[in-house]
């Protein structure tokens, strides 16, 4: 499925019951697994009973999932959701948005002035980081606003009001 964002690997199988444990990735989001747009990597729906998160894990109980050894097949597939998904009224998307969404996408001033194109994201203290390259160097910028401007779109440039010396600072 070219469109696939991934939020977790299944790691192990839990119990006797046909549990899984799903190691998240960047772009996890717990309110996903309530929803009804997660799928396996493939495309095909995943149906989630129930979840609990523990240990900075979560463990599933999938509808058609009745047994161990069911589960333990499951071991080294990703659940994730369809990247236009991501635009759907109802998609449950968290405030600061989902990771996936900046990678690759140009980052201008409010002024015009282009400064470069996402080329990672980073988690940190709960909030993300754009990383772009200045100068052969790393720059981040915090995906909160004011500094990012909100924005919900997948494609187009990020528009960011950064504090005066944002960029200097490090470069130094």
């Amino acid at each position: 499925m070219e469109s696939f964002i991934s939020i977790g690997e299944v790691v192990k199988a839990v119990g006797l019951r046909g549990e899984i444990k799903l190691y998240p990735l960047l772009d996890f989001h717990e309110p996903l697994l309530a929803s009804g747009y997660v799928v396996w990597q493939d495309g095909s729906p995943v149906e989630i009973s129930r979840h609990r998160l523990t240990g900075g894990t979560a463990v599933l109980k999938l509808a058609n999932v009745h047994g161990r050894n069911e589960a333990e097949a499951l071991v080294g597939r990703y659940l994730g959701f369809a990247r236009e998904s991501y635009l759907a009224e109802d998609f449950p998307r968290p405030v600061e948005g989902l990771a996936f969404r900046y990678l690759e996408r140009p980052i201008e001033t409010v002024d015009g002035e282009s400064v470069g194109t996402v080329t990672e994201v980073r988690r940190a203290a709960g909030s993300l980081l754009l990383v772009f390259q200045r100068d052969g160097r790393d720059v981040m910028i915090p995906a909160v606003e004011p500094i990012l401007r909100a924005d919900d779109g997948l494609t187009g440039p990020l528009v960011v009001d950064p504090p005066e010396g944002l960029f200097d600072v490090q470069l130094d």
